[in-house]
């Protein structure tokens, strides 16, 4: 036994040092640093304060799936570590004088194993969160049209080389962006709709109404209409960015969180100022930054995006 544990932590260490050697490793570390300067320029020239990342937080996103809850105990409190900052997000938003802001937030979301290998799910990773004061969907979804070609066009200039060889055409610039809607596109394609349409397209596009978080808001003249959006790489990629307008009004709040099984006793606070009336009308996004450098450089597994391993429910050396 000691003989195969030892064999095994060899096997892992070659594994982790092949990846730290990795030819790609140092090429997709600059496009993500090309990725975040260009998100700073472009965040200031917009006028969008930065705000600094939460990392622990007695609320998080509870997400639309099950992961691994990551919490601990401290100063009496249960504490968890941040998902995503968007109830922060529109907190923040509370003061009068900020009407934008924009987060490059550090996220811990302990997949389990089932998501291992799909690609795309890192339990680690960095993600451009923006969020707006009394905007619509159709504002942010104009807003990343704008930020995503502003972003290719500096990765291009700062990085001409490295796109070259796994982009020679270069990273192109879009117009806008196609909308599909879930409904839509499941229906043409089965359950296996996202995939499907991503490996098919030869652009980003726009898919609308998904049912998920309670924060997402429901299309007040439209019930069962949810005012959310994601944004899908082409050539397979998937996924690459989700956002909504949000839920504001306490009572849609408490019918959305029965709907979702969200936990009130977590949220308490949280529903206190929604209860005074006091969350502002908002939407925004997040995008992922080893997503989006993964699309840019082709790279087939998220997990060689990274220097160090983060797959989801696998063992790690460092």
């Amino acid at each position: 036994m000691q003989t195969d544990l030892i064999e095994d932590i060899k096997v892992s260490l070659d594994q982790t040092l092949g990846q730290l050697r990795g030819p790609a490793v140092v090429d997709v570390l600059k496009v993500q640093q090309a990725i975040i300067r260009a998100v700073h320029q472009f965040m200031f020239e917009r006028g969008l304060v930065q705000l600094m990342p939460v990392m622990l937080s007695p609320i998080t996103d509870p997400l639309n799936h099950g992961v691994v809850d990551a919490a601990i105990s401290y100063a009496g409190g249960r504490w968890s570590l941040t998902k995503s900052m968007i109830f922060h997000k529109q907190l923040a938003l509370l003061n009068p004088e900020l009407e934008s802001l924009y987060i490059v937030s550090p996220n811990v979301r302990l997949e389990f194993a089932d998501r291992a290998f799909t690609g795309r799910h890192l339990f680690e990773f960095t993600q451009v969160d923006f969020e707006f004061w009394d905007k619509d969907g159709a504002f942010v979804r104009a807003f990343m049209e704008d930020l995503l070609n502003y972003v290719f066009w500096a990765v291009n200039r700062d990085l001409p080389e490295t796109v070259a060889k796994y982009r020679p055409e270069g990273l192109p610039a879009f117009g806008p962006l196609e909308v599909f809607r879930t409904q839509e596109l499941e229906a043409q394609y089965g359950p296996d709709y996202e995939h499907l349409k991503s490996k098919e397209a030869a652009a980003p596009f726009w898919l609308l109404n998904h049912r998920r978080e309670f924060y997402d808001k429901e299309d007040p003249a439209n019930p069962g209409t949810y005012l959310n959006y994601d944004l899908i790489w082409p050539e397979g990629f998937g996924e690459g960015l989700s956002g909504a307008e949000r839920e504001n009004e306490y009572h849609q709040i408490l019918k959305r969180m029965d709907e979702t099984g969200a936990s009130k006793e977590a949220f308490t606070h949280y529903l206190e100022v929604a209860r005074q009336q006091l969350l502002p009308l908002s939407a925004g996004a997040g995008f992922g930054v080893e997503r989006m450098a993964r699309y840019i450089c082709r790279i087939k597994d998220i997990n060689d995006v990274t220097p160090f391993c983060r797959r989801p429910g696998m063992p790690a050396l460092f």
